[in-house]
């Protein structure tokens, strides 16, 4: 098949060429052609199609087919010229403060190149259910609290769903609905999986999809109208038969603004759009003169960054076309503006998600944000999710055109971000009746900075006066380093922890811009700059803190959690001069033996061999982070140290562990013991306790805070008259 390509560039006048190509080839191989043709010069491009009237970017991973390209169909070429950078070794940062830490700028997370994800997409692009649900299977055994595989999307926010209906499995399709994916997803490039299965012309796929409960047939995105639209412009005449039987709004208009018949040139669809146009014109009539009434309630909202739940005020009101968040029933009947509005076009998902005897969950998903409510309730559970679908589909045919308007005119911002508890102007969360917000706290210094947010001691204006840390963290930092959930998940973690050595958190908020966390402010810093201040721990004062940090890891793995990140610049000190652990970004709940935490992440210093083969992480890497951390304290540097990340990584799989003169013997044989490169053989914390190292040591005495810092310790001052260590 041949096709135009069009081109220009800096160097270069505005030129053409006509190639000929193989429809079954990928974009990638395409521009390597074209490049080739070119000239010379090294460049990158991107290659512009049209597709029912709409310039598309193409994408490298797919095949000229996928376009539908006419024979002289054209191609635009935007190119862009860049230089490669020469390789570099990468180094490793040991050095790290205590405010860094506190905003993750030592994390290395390191994913896999080949994930769950891909896996699943790859099973649905080749139509192979049985390897899906093999991949499903063993995600949810390793991860049972992550997101559903299923439901999560690439960067260009294409789902397995989007796949399996663009290759055309039903088969596949059938699963996931019956998984109840959320059908009517939208990608980065304005597909839904309806749009998707009618523009290639997948009927099966059309009635695989329509199988699911919560799917909109009447769904138009940025470019493209309903599939009915790109059913009729295709001339795909059974999908616009199965469509109009199911009854989709013919007198809808796209984005051009043409409706279905004005696209439709394929006789049969000509001979059907008038057998069901008199009855689609009748139905709207009906339901026009039938306007759902409004529905509103006091319900609850909760979500990971909740420490406490809140209960709000939901008012849906058709004739705007939104779902209108108040703080309270007062704030809607004095007509004060909403905390969050939510246009009903863009909900894409809303369902039941269970609940307990006492709390029905459900959850409401857009393109941009997913929320999270309950009632006390069972049945009213199930008619807000009613209302709301009733709401949506009501809206998609009778206020397709005033979305778009308020799309194009107004800003967004009023829609506020997953688990935020109010707009951005007055972020707040309500705390014993108490509204606790960022304008609860005074700023009275900077702290320290890292790279996704600052540090601030703050102290409570209303209230007893007393000092935190307010860690502010940007989510457009997070989100582009991939880096948004495990600061909700240190959230999640932090906000059940109660424990005398592990930092404290007692409120959390955000806007859209940041994640605010108010946590237990610790004056004294952390043993990373305990130790940069005396070079070296004296063994006795070493003691003292490890002791305190294997308490808390024996405090977290009762609750079947491992922390992942133990190094100095997590344990911070209090004003008492105990340690408090901190940093939970890493932690992760439900982990066990038979059940390792398999992503590849922490301080390259200090990570076990078992993660370093990626092999996985359980309780006994913890167990292992003793190690490092008590080598460190007591010679200055951790274990296998080196610059070059790689030579790091081989010591730890491979090393002999050496130890300065001055290491004590029982201190020597502790760190051998816990570093043992068998994670089987490593000891329990109970065997720990009752190691030599910490001979006559009164642990239950020590969990009281009844045995204060040794006498040369740099806060014995501050301590209360208690017993020796």
């Amino acid at each position: 098949m041949k096709i135009l390509v069009k081109y220009s560039s800096k160097h270069s006048k505005r030129n053409q060429f006509v190639i000929d190509v193989d429809p079954h080839q990928e974009i990638s191989q395409l521009k390597k052609t074209i490049i080739s043709l070119i000239g010379p010069v090294q460049v990158k491009i991107n290659l512009i199609t049209e597709i029912c009237g709409v310039k598309i970017l193409m994408s490298d991973n797919w095949p000229i087919s996928f376009y539908h390209l006419e024979p002289n169909s054209k191609i635009e070429v935007k190119q862009l010229e860049f230089s490669c950078p020469s390789p570099t070794k990468r180094k490793l940062n040991r050095g790290s403060t205590y405010m860094e830490s506190l905003g993750f700028e030592n994390y290395l997370p390191i994913t896999r190149e080949y994930g769950p994800l891909e896996k699943a997409i790859d099973a649905c692009k080749a139509g192979n259910l049985a390897d899906l649900m093999r991949t499903v299977e063993v995600y949810e055994s390793e991860s049972p609290d992550d997101e559903d595989l299923l439901n999560q999307a690439q960067p260009c926010l294409w789902a397995p769903i989007h796949y399996a209906c663009s290759y055309g499995h039903s088969a596949i399709i059938s699963y996931l609905v019956g998984r109840r994916v959320n059908s009517n997803k939208v990608t980065i490039d304005e597909w839904t999986p309806l749009q998707l299965c009618c523009f290639q012309g997948h009927a099966d796929c059309v009635e695989a999809l329509m199988e699911h409960p919560n799917l909109q047939l009447d769904k138009m995105t940025k470019f493209r109208g309903t599939g009915l639209h790109l059913a009729c412009e295709r001339g795909h005449a059974d999908i616009a038969k199965t469509l109009l039987e199911a009854n989709a709004c013919m007198s809808l208009e796209d984005p051009r603004g043409k409706t279905p018949i004005e696209l439709a040139k394929d006789h049969e669809i000509l001979t059907l759009l008038p057998v069901y146009l008199g009855e689609c014109q009748l139905r709207k009539y009906q339901q026009e003169s039938e306007t759902p009434p409004p529905f509103c309630g006091e319900i609850w909202m909760t979500g990971s960054l909740f420490i406490h739940d809140r209960p709000v005020f939901l008012y849906m009101d058709l004739d705007k076309g939104a779902l209108d968040r108040y703080t309270n029933k007062e704030d809607f009947l004095d007509k004060v503006e909403p905390e969050c509005i939510i246009n009903l076009s863009d909900v894409q998902d809303v369902r039941v998600i269970g609940g307990s005897k006492t709390q029905f969950f459900f959850s409401i998903e857009t393109a941009r944000n997913s929320y999270k409510y309950y009632t006390k309730h069972q049945d009213l559970t199930k008619e807000w999710v009613n209302r709301i679908k009733q709401g949506v589909s009501y809206c998609l045919v009778h206020r397709s055109k005033d979305s778009v308007l308020k799309k194009n005119t107004e800003s967004i911002a009023s829609e506020v971000a997953e688990d935020e508890t109010v707009s951005s102007e007055n972020p707040s969360v309500l705390v014993n009746d108490e509204v606790i917000n960022f304008n609860s706290f005074t700023i009275l210094d900077q702290i320290g900075s890292g790279s996704f947010g600052t540090v601030y001691k703050v102290q409570k204006r209303n209230g007893d006066q007393q000092e935190y840390a307010m860690k502010s963290l940007s989510k457009a930092n997070l989100q582009r380093q991939k880096q948004l959930k495990y600061a909700i998940s240190e959230c999640r973690i932090m906000k059940q922890l109660k424990h005398p050595f592990i930092v404290t958190l007692y409120y959390a908020f955000q806007t859209t811009q940041y994640l605010y966390l108010i946590l237990e402010y610790c004056p004294n810093g952390d043993l990373l700059g305990l130790l940069e201040s005396n070079k070296i721990i004296e063994e006795n004062i070493a003691k003292f803190y490890l002791a305190e940090v294997i308490l808390a890891l024996e405090y977290l793995h009762s609750l079947e959690i491992i922390y992942r990140d133990l190094k100095p610049a997590n344990v911070l000190i209090d004003s008492s001069g105990h340690a408090k652990l901190a940093d939970f970004g890493l932690a992760k709940e439900n982990v066990s033996k038979d059940n390792p935490a398999m992503t590849m992440a922490g301080s390259p210093a200090y990570l076990p061999p078992e993660i370093v083969a990626k092999k996985g992480a359980s309780k006994a890497s913890d167990i292992y982070g003793i190690g490092p951390l008590l080598y460190e304290l007591l010679t200055g540097a951790p274990p296998y140290y080196s610059q070059d990340i790689d030579v790091l990584f081989q010591s730890i799989k491979q090393a002999r562990l050496s130890f300065p003169p001055h290491v004590s013997s029982t201190a020597r044989d502790l760190i051998t013991q816990v570093m043992n490169r068998d994670p089987a053989k490593r000891p329990q914390i109970s065997q720990i306790k009752r190691h030599p190292f910490f001979r006559k040591l009164d642990w239950e005495a020590l969990l009281a805070r009844r045995i204060r810092l040794p006498r040369n310790g740099s806060f014995c001052e501050a301590m209360s008259p208690t017993d020796e260590f």
